[in-house]
């Protein structure tokens, strides 16, 4: 199940506009019971994805928090309720909530009706608006990867619906075979945290496919699923925060 929280801040005092996640799960868990914040920490795939975008238009932040664990989302719902003011003490930032959104995903039942807009569509736009990064060979890479994508996505479904998992390699194979990269605007990114600097992109892909009607479901969940996993690593802390559109240009 996915806890999907949406919280509209302002910031109080001097706006500063390059807040990331990184400072802000520092905020959240610096709320969060000791076991509570140990437990995530020692969690090799945590069950908690978090962002913050800048809104300019509106001289808001926006914090988008995901949790899919129900005891951590019942924790996460009380810090919220309780507190109307944040510090996120490494960006030396204090905020005032104006607004908190709060759904639940309970599964595919839930999934299903976002990914079936995108049904009769060949292209769907994939815009990454914190860095993101994927792994391999121990190494952050600095440009997508389809497969490594669909196969980062295909775990976070398995971790975050256990009882209705995709568990079927043959299946996994076909979706890399019938889905590819259209076009993109993509750049270079760095993301800085803990004295790190993380490489990895940012911007913009159009995704095609070539795939059967039972396979185009399934990539279309998967994508749907993102906008709360995120993509890549290190989406605890803020990066691979990831959305989908229909594509206006193929």
């Amino acid at each position: 199940m996915i806890n999907h929280f949406l919280v509209t801040m302002r910031s109080q005092g001097k706006m500063k506009e390059f807040l990331n996640g990184y400072q802000m799960y520092g905020c959240l868990a610096a709320m969060m019971k000791t076991e509570t914040a140990q437990w995530l920490h020692d969690n090799i795939r945590s069950p908690l994805s978090q962002n913050i975008i800048f809104d300019k238009q509106n001289q808001k932040f926006i914090w988008e928090i995901n949790s899919f664990d129900e005891l951590l989302s019942d924790e996460i719902a009380e810090i919220l309720q309780k507190n109307k003011e944040f510090h996120a003490q490494k960006a030396d930032m204090y905020f005032s909530t104006e607004s908190i959104r709060h759904e639940q995903i309970k599964g595919f039942a839930d999934i299903r009706p976002l990914s079936a807009k995108l049904m009769e569509e060949k292209y769907i736009s994939l815009d990454f608006l914190t860095t993101t990064a994927l792994k391999k060979n121990g190494a952050f890479l600095v440009f997508p990867d389809m497969e490594m994508i669909l196969r980062n996505w295909w775990n976070s479904w398995n971790m975050i619906f256990p009882d209705t998992p995709f568990d079927d390699e043959d299946a996994f194979l076909l979706l890399v075979k019938g889905t590819f990269i259209s076009s993109y605007h993509i750049s270079s990114s760095v993301y800085r945290m803990k004295g790190n600097d993380i490489r990895g992109f940012y911007g913009n892909m159009i995704i095609g496919n070539r795939l059967s009607h039972p396979m185009k479901e399934l990539l279309h969940a998967l994508m749907v699923m993102s906008e709360y996993s995120g993509t890549g690593v290190k989406t605890t802390l803020g990066m691979g925060k990831t959305c989908i559109s229909i594509a206006s240009v193929k």
